[in-house]
């Protein structure tokens, strides 16, 4: 019998281990099921928490490109509202522009707050603190014109106006936010020379300058906003070369951008035999901003040969709040330096694009003059630019009809000199 129950208690401790061993198996299975469903639940959640920063970034970036689209198209980069950033057409036109330049552009409702401007103050081109004590004086009066009766002042003031118009000394512009000024030309700045009543002619919108020692050629600066173009029908109109816009910093948040079609441009524009350049809308406030965007333009050049200069297009953001609004002379001119100096380290030609007005009101002309200045004014083109100082590429037009290009696009002319050549 004690061999009986010696052989019984081995099997039920051997059941018992086997019934110990299935537990533990048992409660390791679920465990590891436990695990998995953390670990599945725990990727599921990571995966959604990407998704939904994913989401966010874009929905932001969707917003800068918006405000980039508010600036409802182009340069002088005209129509601009947010960042529509068809840079070269950029503001609406005001009805309450100067009668003389009605491309001059003002700020809309804004104007009837500002006080009358003194039609016989001048300000000189590189002379700033003239400049802000015209502004900061008090009504801006007329002391000549006080204490008369309202036509003597208004004849008074017309009379002024007129004889600084043809004493060839003077230039009538206008600043974001403000009046129209007069500015002095300032001699020791380095005049163009070019001879527009003798050797400027047009026959439609084609504009042509040729003299003995300078001669034209045809070109036109795009972005994604002129669509899809059919380069080879460009090239085949009589155009030349093309500056392409390569991206833009959103006046708002300032973020980056690369143009939707600068790689389909570039790549049509270069294999249909045109001279390619571009430009880059500047918001920078900062010189390591300007060094940004110039790194950046430079890095969207890496794939491609231009053979035309890399040009940082500054520009007032009208009728809207920018980044850039509370820059002076000063600090607009440096950022601008900075840029083309950052281009020019990587074996780049710079160029400085810039309206007529933005030129002579909110930069310092006397400090551009080692880069090429890309001179935007298409007040009656016919008879040339009333812009006294050297620029060697001129925006005519922002209504210009071309072949293989659908709807309006920005017509240009580079001065070739023939002695350089």
């Amino acid at each position: 019998m004690a061999g009986f129950f010696d052989d019984q208690e081995r099997e039920d401790k051997k059941e018992y281990k086997n019934t110990l061993v299935y537990f533990l198996a048992a409660v390791s299975f679920v465990m590891l099921l436990f695990l998995i469903v953390i670990y599945i639940n725990t990727k599921n959640r990571e995966e959604r928490l990407r998704i939904q920063a994913a989401q966010e970034q874009a929905k932001q970036q969707q917003t800068e490109e918006q405000m980039l689209e508010e600036e409802a198209l182009g340069v002088g980069e005209s129509k601009l509202t947010s960042e529509d950033l068809d840079f070269w057409e950029m503001y609406e036109k005001d009805d309450k522009e100067e009668p003389e330049r009605k491309d001059r552009k003002s700020s809309g409702d804004e104007a009837d707050d500002r006080a009358p401007e003194d039609p016989d103050k001048t300000v000189s081109s590189n002379q700033t603190k003239d400049r802000d004590e015209y502004r900061n004086r008090k009504g801006n009066e007329d002391p000549i014109a006080e204490n008369k009766d309202t036509g003597e002042e208004n004849a008074v003031s017309e009379n002024r106006i007129r004889e600084k118009e043809d004493d060839g000394k003077h230039l009538k512009v206008q600043a974001k936010g403000e009046k129209a000024t007069w500015y002095e030309i300032d001699e020791d700045i380095d005049g163009n020379g070019y001879d527009f009543k003798e050797y400027l002619s047009m026959d439609e919108d084609t504009l042509e300058y040729k003299d003995k020692n300078v001669s034209t050629v045809r070109g036109v600066d795009v972005s994604k906003y002129q669509g899809v173009i059919d380069w080879a029908k460009v090239k085949a109109a009589g155009y030349d070369f093309a500056m392409i816009r390569a991206g833009a910093r959103g006046y708002g948040g300032g973020q980056l951008t690369l143009d939707d079609n600068f790689v389909l441009n570039m790549t049509g524009a270069k294999a249909a035999g045109l001279d390619v350049g571009v430009y880059f809308f500047t918001q920078a406030t900062t010189k390591e901003e300007a060094v940004e965007e110039a790194n950046f333009t430079v890095g969207a050049l890496l794939n491609y040969g231009v053979t035309y200069p890399v040009a940082v297009d500054v520009e007032w953001i009208e009728n809207d709040k920018a980044r850039t609004d509370d820059l002076t002379p000063e600090e607009r001119t440096e950022l601008a330096l900075t840029f083309c100096e950052t281009v020019k380290s990587f074996g780049y030609t710079p160029m400085i694009y810039a309206t007529r007005d933005m030129l002579v009101a909110g930069m310092l002309p006397g400090k551009l003059t080692d880069y090429e200045v890309w001179l935007s004014d298409d007040y009656e083109p016919q008879d040339g630019t009333d812009y006294p100082y050297m620029f060697g590429m001129w925006q005519y037009s922002k209504t210009g009809k071309v072949d293989g290009i659908e709807g309006d696009v920005d017509l240009n002319l580079r001065f070739i000199n023939k002695k350089e050549k």
